[in-house]
């Protein structure tokens, strides 16, 4: 599976997010496995796990374009940034929390399925030879998909949080209204006063 791997330093285990830092080619950034709680591992290792996590070259793209479910957070600030318009992305939620943690290159060893390891700094270094660049020129470039352009994918999120927000207003409103019942509006037009 590709984007695991493990600190040489310590033999935790890493996911590796970008391979290279701009500007600083022999860095990297990784999240250590065991410093996720429970629902951000399930998150994170589902999005990786999925084909575009799988096909992505940088998995910090994938993870920049998922939202974080923290609605339910008991954490004031999370679940505020998780009920704002666009909400917040995964890559956010792991900045913010100070999971994400640069590494040297070389002392990230890649771990692809049952293939020998290999330290990430020369794993870049095949992968610049083949691309016909330097080291310098895999890092990440500006986030660019299929779906057109950012104004248009910012769109698309915006709506489905705000669905799910209706969705949730109007379950909380039902709930209110088992709580009490003559809270609900009254069918019908009010009745004129007479004056």
């Amino acid at each position: 599976m590709k984007h695991l791997g493990q600190l040489k330093t310590t033999g935790s285990k890493v996911v590796i997010v970008n391979r290279t830092l701009p500007g600083d080619a022999m860095s990297s950034l990784v999240i250590d496995k065991d410093a996720l709680r429970p629902f951000e591992s399930d998150h994170v290792m589902d999005l990786l796990e999925s084909a575009n996590g799988q096909k992505a070259f940088e998995f910090a793209h994938e993870l920049g374009r998922a939202r974080m479910e923290l609605s339910d957070s008991l954490d004031a600030n999370e679940a505020s940034a998780a009920n704002s318009v666009t909400g917040i992305t995964v890559l956010e939620h792991l900045h913010n929390k100070g999971l994400l943690m640069k590494q040297p290159t070389e002392n990230v060893l890649v771990t692809d399925g049952a293939a020998d390891a290999i330290q990430l700094d020369k794993l870049n270094e095949i992968i610049a030879e083949q691309k016909g660049v330097r080291v310098d020129g895999l890092a990440i470039q500006a986030d660019t998909n299929n779906q057109g352009d950012s104004n248009k994918t910012e769109a698309k999120l915006m709506l489905n949080r705000a669905n799910k927000l209706e969705e949730q207003m109007n379950a909380m409103r039902e709930r209110a209204y088992e709580l009490q019942p003559e809270l609900r509006p009254k069918k019908g037009r009010p009745k004129k006063s007479a004056e």
